[in-house]
């Protein structure tokens, strides 16, 4: 071994690099060898190592790097149904939103102009009824006694941004 002074800084943390590489490599190799040395062990007894282990031979079959958990497949490919929305814009229910996440601009529009969550509410929930609901502005009133309006008037909210579903 020489003398680690004469090495400079970057010298010093190449040889480290190297130095991790080959400490999980032998990691690898040691493992595998002793995995190799227990099948063999468990064959010489006429019993295979994975009914040993309760387990598949893919478990315990060699594999390169450090040993990570694994994902199960529901988690992965099971794709998760949006939530409904719970507000949805009196001026255009196609924009909704579950109440998680960012809120959207028509969102954060309607409740600076003084207009009410329950409102926003109302809207989501009466989405599926075959009549249309208009929100009027606080300053205007609805032009005929059989247009359907929400319990809370409140401002008029429109949006140029794209809708946040």
């Amino acid at each position: 071994m020489s003398d680690m002074t004469e090495y400079t800084v970057a010298q010093l943390k190449q040889l480290q690099a190297r130095i991790v590489k080959e400490l999980a490599k032998r990691e690898i190799d040691k493992k595998a060898t002793l995995l190799k040395r227990l099948r063999k062990l468990a064959r010489d007894e006429g019993v295979e190592l994975e009914e040993l282990l309760g387990t598949d031979a893919s478990t315990t079959a060699q594999h390169k790097g450090p040993k990570t958990p694994k994902k199960s497949l529901s988690t992965t490919t099971a794709k998760k149904a949006p939530l409904p929305a719970k507000y949805r814009n009196p001026n255009n229910l196609a924009q909704g939103w579950s109440g998680r996440g960012r809120k959207p601009a028509w969102f954060e529009a309607w409740i600076n102009n003084g207009g009410s969550l329950d409102a926003l509410e109302n809207a989501a929930q009466s989405k599926g009824r075959k009549k249309t609901i208009t929100a009027f502005p606080a300053s205007a009133e609805p032009d005929d006694e059989n247009t359907p309006t929400l319990e809370a008037s409140a401002p008029d909210v429109t949006s140029e941004a794209t809708p946040n579903q």
